[in-house]
């Protein structure tokens, strides 16, 4: 919960998190990869009403073209009695532009083209993994690291569910904020969440709620930026 927070709220702690954990990739988003897959037990118990209780790595969704290349790969795929989907951002990617639009209407405000990017991307991995999962195996690592075949009669795959966890919405979005701007920015948010049925889009300060509250049994305190 204290390095969740930090990672949050220190820009640096992220870099120091990689070094640490020799992550080589660029970008916020492997150490955002790294630490969830770690503490899987953060999205086990807060993605879904349904406990989750397993999590793999960057699985391969689709069929490869003949050039070996063409399939779509998932952050992180939840493995209960049913999969789940799970794609990651980073906690400072933005829902919205800054600016409106000439073509907004009076009562939103358009989104960021990595949220709707993001979203595209979503609807592809479930896609692909709702039409191809029969004919390739479906493969975690065990606890000593060795690969492990599933059944998908037991570990089954039905429209699955997917999850999209971006943004930090105390940042953007302040629950406290006046600004006539920020409302409408939160209330479009949360219709399109609301109306959305294909994919949950969660924020990494929501998780971290929710996280702190299993923990500690009490509301997080605010977090700093």
């Amino acid at each position: 919960i204290d390095n969740f927070k930090k990672l949050l709220e220190d820009s640096s702690f992220i870099e120091q998190y990689k070094i640490k954990n020799d992550i080589k990739k660029q970008g916020e988003e492997p150490a955002w990869h790294h630490f969830l897959k770690k503490n899987d037990w953060l999205l086990g118990l807060n993605i879904d009403i349904k406990f989750t209780k397993d999590f793999t790595s960057e699985m391969d969704l689709g069929v490869k073209n003949t050039d070996g290349k063409g399939s779509p790969k998932t952050d992180l795929m939840g493995i209960s009695d049913f999969t789940s989907i799970i794609e990651l951002k980073t906690s400072n990617t933005k829902f919205f532009t800054e600016k409106r639009k000439n073509t907004s209407r009076a009562d939103t405000w358009p989104f960021s083209d990595d949220l709707i990017d993001g979203i595209s991307q979503c609807l592809g991995q479930k896609f692909s993994w709702d039409k191809n999962h029969k004919s390739k195996d479906l493969i975690k690592l065990n606890s000593d690291l060795e690969k492990e075949i599933l059944n998908q009669d037991i570990n089954q795959t039905i429209d699955p569910k997917t999850i999209f966890i971006i943004g930090n919405k105390q940042k953007e979005l302040p629950q406290e904020s006046i600004d006539p701007d920020i409302k409408l920015k939160r209330e479009t948010l949360e219709r399109f969440r609301r109306n959305n049925r294909n994919i949950e889009i969660l924020s990494f300060d929501e998780l971290y709620e929710r996280a702190y509250f299993i923990v500690y049994n009490d509301y997080a305190p605010k977090l700093n930026f």
